[in-house]
């Protein structure tokens, strides 16, 4: 997966739309959709939560500030 994808992925764990993240990034939202849909694909699953989910258990994204791996709020 490159930078890149994992970066969306990162703001996607956090809530945000494709539209938040390319504000937050400075690019289109349909760019953003395009990073999420190849991260899916390479990471062998269908939607987004998937891809977070996949992507935190393989280490290629943090767990979100605050949350101690449990789901609960430290």
């Amino acid at each position: 997966m490159s930078p890149r994808q994992a970066e969306c992925l990162f703001w996607v764990q956090q809530g945000k739309s494709s539209r938040d993240i390319g504000t937050i990034l400075g690019v289109s939202h349909r760019i953003i959709e395009r990073h999420v849909f190849r991260a899916c694909a390479k990471l062998g699953v269908r939607t987004r939560l998937q891809a977070v989910l996949r992507a935190r258990s393989l280490g290629l994204i943090a767990d979100p500030p605050g949350r101690n791996g449990t789901g609960r709020v430290s």
